[in-house]
């Protein structure tokens, strides 16, 4: 019996959550992936060390889910690529070996859990329940933009001391793509395809966006590169 149970401030986590699927066969997985599609905002796949590693890279990933048996490369030598550059995103790992030499090496990845194959729908799903519970735990729900603001991934909100206050849609995804890309000038026509994908936005609708979005969190945390791009840069 499938039992779909989880506290609804933890399916919350996961409904604004991005989780990268690592296997060799997408075939394979398409049971275990239209159950994860229930949970997740999106699912992105990969089979290719170098491709995984490039989506981690330029994508906000929140969980990742990785099989170890693949065909063209070793799970775990993926996961430890991963944590050279992140050691507290939540991973899972899916596998038909049973051998104790490589249970051991995945368990020093510190990993949410290793699942054996077939995938218990139950087990999966208290493994997601553990792995949103460890990013609500270990406060990545929040993101510090500056001394004073905060923002709440979950409540798709801006605090600022004892104030707090509600971003609309496209202004909390605005602000998660800048966030993701801390440091760097994001183009503007990348900013439009996140947004708006592959609808057409007048120049009119982009600047009040960034009005909006910058009368919430201050004139100054936002940069513009006139003609380039918009950035949080550091100061």
């Amino acid at each position: 019996m499938i039992i779909l149970h989880m506290n609804i401030s933890l399916k919350k986590i996961l409904k604004q959550s991005n989780m990268l699927y690592f296997s060799s066969n997408e075939k394979l997985c398409k049971k275990t992936i239209v159950i994860l599609k229930l949970f997740f905002k999106k699912i992105i796949y990969s089979d290719d060390i170098n491709k995984g590693l490039e989506t981690f890279n330029n994508t906000t990933i929140n969980f990742i889910i990785s099989e170890i048996d693949l065909y063209k490369s070793n799970g775990i030598d993926f996961i430890k690529k991963i944590r050279e550059v992140n050691n507290s995103i939540p991973i899972i790992v899916l596998t038909e070996n049973k051998n104790i030499d490589i249970l051991i090496e995945a368990i020093r990845l510190n990993l949410t859990d290793y699942l054996l194959k077939p995938v218990d729908t139950n087990q999966l799903i208290a493994a997601l329940n553990r792995s949103a519970k460890s990013i609500y735990n270990n406060g990545d729900i929040l993101h510090k933009i500056n001394h004073d603001l905060t923002y709440n991934y979950l409540e798709k909100s801006i605090h600022c001391k004892n104030i707090q206050v509600s971003l609309t849609k496209n202004e909390s995804l605005l602000l998660e793509l800048l966030l993701s890309n801390k440091n760097k000038i994001v183009k503007n026509i990348d900013i439009k395809k996140y947004i708006w994908i592959n609808k057409e936005v007048s120049d009119s609708a982009f600047k009040t966006l960034f009005s909006r979005l910058t009368k919430k969190i201050g004139k100054n945390t936002i940069t513009n590169s006139f003609g380039v791009g918009y950035g949080i840069l550091d100061k």
